[in-house]
């Protein structure tokens, strides 16, 4: 897989985005803050759950959204460079492959662990049967919360990694970092670790076959989709 050469700047000894390390580092934590300070401050505040959802997972990374856009237009970079486009190859195949791959995931999950990867905890299933849900899940963990840790993870901080490290190394250091910011992976459960790792090893391949976000984020919306269906259904 040949490197891309769009929106690069060579450096004597080296080849780096434009946007650097700091600017990498600083989406990555406006990312972070905006799932973090839901976290925090929503359980505190008297509504129900499924409103605490869906503005923990529709509202709040909204702020992302638009820090994200300016940050685009100050450096002046490509969206291209960062996956921000369709890949180039066909569209219906590329989503048949992400779709794939997110049922293998939630295959294995369900036939060897009962789904209890799921990131859909006993207090988020208290919502399933309220109306609301559809909405909630819908726009927060199916769409929202795929398409802002695609951006980061695969676009900002592999793309950066992978211009400084080549893209093996870049895609392992993009997976391990797309784990580490779960909490499921500090309870101990080294097979929830791995499979965070081999979910962060998949989008980052998806990203770096297709040259585009589109079947990365597929990929982590239809798993983040079965991963709520099997728990209610099962």
């Amino acid at each position: 897989m040949n490197e891309p050469d769009n929106n690069v700047m060579n450096i004597p000894g080296k080849t780096e985005l434009p946007w650097g390390v700091k600017g990498a580092l600083l989406v990555f934590a406006v990312s972070f803050l905006s799932i973090l300070v839901p976290t925090i401050f929503l359980t505190q505040l008297p509504i129900d759950a499924s409103a605490q959802y869906f503005i923990a997972e529709s509202i709040f990374p909204i702020p992302f959204f638009v820090f994200f856009y300016f940050w685009l237009k100050k450096k002046g970079i490509d969206k291209k460079a960062i996956g921000l486009c369709l890949p180039a190859s066909n569209i219906l195949l590329a989503t048949l492959v992400a779709i794939t791959i997110a049922a293998l995931f939630k295959g294995l999950d369900f036939l060897l662990f009962f789904g209890s990867l799921s990131e859909l905890n006993p207090n988020r299933l208290a919502i399933a049967a309220g109306p609301s849900f559809a909405v909630t899940y819908g726009l927060g963990r199916v769409i929202v919360t795929p398409l802002m840790e695609e951006v980061v993870h695969r676009g900002v901080i592999y793309g950066y990694l992978r211009s400084r490290l080549g893209w093996p190394a870049g895609l392992v250091l993009q997976a391990l970092i797309f784990t580490l910011v779960h909490p499921n992976v500090y309870q101990g459960d080294l097979t929830m670790i791995l499979f965070y790792f081999a979910f962060g090893l998949a989008f980052g391949t998806l990203y770096q076959f297709y040259r585009s976000l589109y079947p990365a984020f597929i990929c982590h919306a239809a798993l983040n989709y079965l991963d709520a269906t099997i728990q209610i259904v099962f």
